[in-house]
Parts: structure tokens; C-alpha cells; sequence
């Protein structure tokens, strides 16, 4: 197996399917078996799920851009339009019109991408309040591309000095044993907590926090300090000409392993105010992973010079191959590698902190109908230049035992969003199904046109 290192900084960006994390619907959903994954004081039932009957999956995405930003239908009269019959290029084509695409553009383009899928969890009532013990897969991807790069790959030469601040793309992937526990102390207060053991599979992180670029004749100029930092299993660089001492180029020779060990803390309250009125607040994924011999790139010097993106490849027509839309990002992470430049700086051990997330609830039972309710949940997830901030109003009904109904609209970093939950609460099962952000327009590939805010999420248990 190789993967290029361009991939990391903006194929994987555009391209790659994504999760969403948690639920923020079923936070005020009094059938809800997994809001505890938000607040673990709201643990309060028993149950156990398994992947064999669906678990708990949850699948999307949140971010201000999509595909649309960056592929455009091509026009009768531009180059390379009708050859082969494909009629799709990249913002890089010169007919596409540089002011167009970077109005477009936000200073800084995010977009977050969290899975986690609970594959064992098993809640029971002891020890004077409720527990739970649970095994889940997650992986936390995080993505900022700074507008001045797309600036100065669409129109370099216009200006002879660009300066680029927080690029970066960042993943982490790995197992999470869970220990949790809630206690009612009072009619009012009920508290809860949960120790979550770590098990590190594959990091990531390459960011560019400073880079100038300065117009040095025919050629560009080229100072800062991107870097390179993965553990994926067990493996080791690649390199250009298979020269150890040339830039790398990949990763390869992908072995079993689990490089990194961690641990975090969720810490959460629930307090009655009124009879009709709960505040709430909690803050999870407080903790870290040790990351062992992760592998090290950096540039060999403080300066080098680039050549430019070679514009014309996009352009279509004889000189270019098929020209497909995949063949033509693909040159543009090429040119990304040699703007880019780096190289094997050996390996080190490297902690890093989880992006913790807080979240404030408040909800208020109708006095006139109390099967209905309103809630406000605020979000903030703390993750430098990777942060997101959320602020949620929901409406639930439960007008039976066995049945609830959430609708929710949300204003968030990314924008604004709408979402809603079917529970069903029988006798011998919970089944749910539901959306906090819905998907919207969509590529044939399901990758969203415009902003990337969407998300699908179901799951099963079986109380006790």
C-alpha cells in the first residue's frame, strides 16, 4: 500500500466519505439510550447493543465549502470541452474565472469529519445509580484550507508575495473502552462520569502554519516550516527514487500494530431548577493519546524555490492524457508535493491532546402539555484552528410511552442546518433513526455540492 503525501493536504479533503460523531438531536430525548455520549449524566437506563443489530452508527458531516467550490461544469468554447465527452474540470482551468472561485471561498474553509460507531455496550442499574461499559470505534478528521493557497494557486503572478497561515489537515483513529457511571444525589442534581481507555490505530497531522511565498524571477520563493507527523499501525516513509535521503513521497509497508495509548474523561450535571425547567453541562474527550514512534517530515532547509502550478494541464486538449477530473487533482497534489517539499526527519514519540467538547443545555416541559418539551443545547468543540462552535433549539414529543419525535434548527461555524429523530421505545427493543443536519444537493459520488453539513444516523438496543 502507498499513499502520497498530497492526499493528506487536499485530495482527502474534497474527496473522502465523512461521519459525524454524536447525535445533538437525541440530547433532550428522554428514550434516548446514547445521549450519555454528550452529557454522561444523562445515563439513566439499562440496556445493551452490538454491532450484529446495527449498534450505533452515525454518519456525516460538518463543514463551509463542498465539491461545488471546486469543480465546475465546462462551457462550450473552452478548452478541452467535449473531449472524450467529459464536460468536468477544476477550479484550475483558465477559463474558469479566478474573482468567481475565490468569492466564493470563505478565509478559512473547515470541515470536520467524526465517526464513531459502538460496537458493545452493555448499561445496567448498581452501585446506587446506573453504569455502562461500552467498546467503540472512532476517528476524528479535521481539515483547514486557507484561502490565500487557492489564491495563489489560481492566480499567482498577479501579486508577487503571499503569506498562507493554518493549513492543516489532521486525523486520529482509535478503540475507546468506556467506563461510566451516573448518580442521582438529590430530587434536583443527578452527576455522572465515564473513564475511557484508549487504544491508538492511526494519526496523522500535517500542518503549514506560516508559509511566505515571495516572487523570485521565473520562479517562486519559498520559506516556513510545514511538517509531518504519522503513526498508521506499523509503518515507514516512502521515497522519491527509492533514495532515503529523498523526499518522501508516501507511506508504505503497513504492518499490525497499535502505536499510540491514551486515556480521557467525560464530566457531566443535570440540575432541576423548576419543576418544569433543567439546566445541563458537560465536558467530554478531556484527555490524550501517546503516539510511539510517529514518523517525522520536514523540509531539509529553511528556503526553497517552486516552479508554479502548471495551469495548462487543466485545460484539456491533446497534450494532457484522458484529462479526467480525478486524473487532474491528482496533478494538483503533485504540485502540492513539490510547493511542499519533504523529508524523512526520523521518528519520535508525541502526545496529543483530544479535541475536548463542551456542551450547555437547558430544557422547559410545556406545564399546559408536558409531553412536549423545548431544549437549547450550545456546543463548542476546542480544537485550534480546527474549532467549532453550535448553538441548537429543539422541540420533542412524547405523546405515548413507546414513541418520540424530535425537530431541531441549529446556526453553527458552518452555517445553518435543520434536523430531526424517530424513537421508537417498545417493550424489547430502541430503535432510532435520524438527522441533525440533512444532506442537501449531492454528487453522483454523495459528496455534498456546496456546504458540508449533513448527517444520518440509526441505531438498535435491547433494554434489560
Amino acid at each position: 500500500m502507498k499513499n502520497k503525501i498530497s492526499a493528506c493536504i487536499l485530495a482527502a479533503a474534497l474527496a473522502l466519505p465523512v461521519a459525524a460523531q454524536e447525535l445533538r438531536s437525541t440530547y433532550f430525548m428522554q428514550t434516548s439510550n446514547n445521549r450519555h455520549e454528550m452529557n454522561p449524566a444523562l445515563l439513566d437506563s439499562s440496556y445493551v447493543s452490538m454491532p450484529l443489530f446495527m449498534g450505533n452508527l452515525n454518519i456525516g458531516s460538518t463543514g463551509n465549502f463542498g465539491l461545488a467550490n471546486f469543480v465546475y461544469k465546462m462551457q462550450p468554447g473552452w478548452q478541452g470541452y467535449g473531449v472524450d465527452n467529459r464536460n468536468l474540470t477544476t477550479f484550475m482551468h483558465p477559463s474558469v474565472d479566478a474573482g468567481d472561485f475565490l468569492g466564493d471561498l470563505k478565509d478559512n474553509n473547515r470541515m470536520s469529519l467524526n465517526l464513531k460507531y459502538g460496537l458493545v455496550a452493555v448499561a445496567f442499574k448498581a452501585f446506587k445509580g446506573t453504569n455502562i461499559v461500552e467498546l467503540n470505534l472512532r476517528s476524528n478528521t479535521n481539515v483547514n484550507l486557507p484561502k490565500q493557497l487557492f489564491a495563489f494557486m489560481k492566480e499567482a503572478g498577479k501579486n508577487e508575495f503571499y503569506e498562507i497561515s493554518d493549513l492543516g489537515i489532521r486525523t486520529e483513529n482509535f478503540l475507546e473502552i468506556g467506563l461510566g457511571h451516573s448518580h442521582k444525589i438529590n430530587d434536583k442534581i443527578t452527576v455522572g462520569g465515564k473513564m475511557k481507555f484508549l487504544l491508538g490505530i492511526a494519526y496523522a497531522d500535517f500542518s503549514a502554519d506560516n508559509l511566505h511565498v515571495q516572487m523570485q524571477g521565473d520562479q517562486w520563493a519559498i520559506s516556513g516550516q510545514p511538517k509531518l507527523s504519522a503513526a498508521i499501525l506499523k509503518s515507514e516513509f516512502t521515497h522519491e527514487n527509492n533514495n532515503p535521503s529523498g523526499k518522501v513521497d508516501g507511506i508504505d509497508d503497513v504492518t499490525f500494530g497499535l502505536p499510540g495509548f491514551g486515556l480521557a474523561f467525560d464530566l457531566g450535571a443535570t440540575y432541576k431548577v423548576l419543576d418544569d425547567l433543567t439546566i445541563s453541562a458537560a465536558i467530554t474527550d478531556l484527555g490524550f493519546i501517546k503516539w510511539k514512534d510517529a514518523l517525522q517530515a520536514a523540509p531539509n532547509r529553511t528556503s526553497w524555490t517552486f516552479n508554479g502550478f502548471a495551469e495548462d494541464v487543466y485545460a484539456g486538449g491533446t497534450n494532457t492524457g484522458s484529462n479526467k477530473i480525478g486524473d487532474q487533482f491528482e496533478q494538483i497534489g503533485d504540485d502540492l508535493e513539490e510547493m511542499l517539499p519533504l523529508y524523512d526527519q526520523g521518528k519520535k514519540n508525541e502526545t496529543r491532546a483530544l479535541a475536548a467538547t463542551l456542551n450547555i443545555g437547558a430544557e422547559y416541559t410545556l406545564p399546559v402539555y408536558r409531553p412536549l418539551r423545548f431544549g437549547f443545547l450550545y456546543t463548542s468543540r476546542f480544537a485550534g484552528k480546527y474549532s467549532y462552535h453550535q448553538g441548537m433549539l429543539s422541540a420533542n414529543i412524547r405523546p405515548v410511552k413507546w414513541f418520540e419525535f424530535a425537530l431541531n434548527g441549529a446556526v453553527s461555524s458552518s452555517g445553518c442546518t435543520a434536523g430531526m429523530v424517530i424513537d421508537l421505545h417498545a417493550k424489547h427493543f430502541n430503535f432510532f433513526i435520524g438527522a441533525d443536519r440533512f444532506l442537501g444537493k449531492v454528487s453522483k459520488q454523495f459528496i455534498p455540492l456546496h456546504n458540508m453539513n449533513s448527517s444520518v444516523s440509526l441505531g438498535m438496543s435491547f433494554p434489560l
